[in-house]
């Protein structure tokens, strides 16, 4: 191999390290909160759900989730099995919630739940709102559609075999009316209380689509880099050879 040769195969192995580096930065960003269910069949009784928040802050502990329900559960179907120590379980209309003190910074919100009976449908998906102790909250909400079947803050969806059809999901509630009932929801002016409805969602995550693009355009801008710097050495190669 010639000198110009092995400097373009060093260039390349060093860039693509690069690119990979630059990739691995949008892997806490691409996080997001998992349900898995047992026995995952429509109709099955006293089923056990289990909920994982991943923790995406690499400066907050996570002090809540709030799980928005499907159609054919509602909250007094759920009893709580394990949670995070000190944390309490606390239900609303369309959701319940699991809260407490700050979790350590990168500990995963992870909890059980028994829902009495699942609905008889094929598909369920459960939104979640997921807040931190510095006052942040990341929404997995967004539900795939026909113009973004791949949503960046995708809400855990869960599929039921023997069951028929998609159930719709509980959209999280609007900020309440200054009439609204204070002791069940907070004023636009107080910070959310454990066991609140929260207000609505933005139809992205910022923090998870905002984080993960950026790593995937560094890491494209630098193949595209190392495509040209290779191509350019290897011109320069066989331009060396012909003379």
């Amino acid at each position: 191999m010639t000198t110009i040769g092995r400097r373009a195969a060093t260039y390349a192995a060093a860039a693509l390290l690069g690119t990979a580096a630059a990739l691995s930065l949008a892997g806490p960003a691409a996080a997001h909160t998992g349900i898995t269910i047992e026995p995952a069949k429509a109709g099955a009784k006293n089923a056990i759900a289990d909920v994982n928040a991943e923790a995406e802050s690499q400066s907050a502990g996570v002090t809540k989730v709030q799980i928005f329900l499907p159609a054919g559960i509602v909250p007094a179907d759920i009893t709580a099995v394990s949670l995070p120590k000190q944390w309490k379980l606390t239900k609303q209309d369309t959701s319940y919630t699991v809260a407490g003190p700050a979790l350590a910074v990168g500990t995963n919100a992870e909890h059980k739940v028994r829902i009495r009976q699942l609905p008889m449908y094929a598909e369920i998906s459960f939104r979640v709102l997921q807040s931190y102790s510095d006052g942040k909250t990341d929404r997995w909400i967004a539900l795939p559609s026909k113009d973004d079947p791949e949503p960046a803050n995708p809400a855990p969806t869960v599929k039921l075999a023997g069951g028929t059809g998609v159930a719709p999901t509980a959209t999280p509630s609007p900020s309440p009316s200054p009439s609204a009932n204070p002791s069940s929801s907070p004023s636009a002016s107080s910070p959310s209380a454990p066991g609140t409805v929260d207000a609505a969602p933005p139809a992205t995550n910022s923090s998870a689509s905002s984080g993960s693009n950026a790593g995937w355009w560094i890491g494209g801008g630098i193949l595209l880099v190392v495509l040209i710097a290779g191509a350019l050495l290897l011109a320069r190669s066989r331009d060396t050879s012909r003379s």
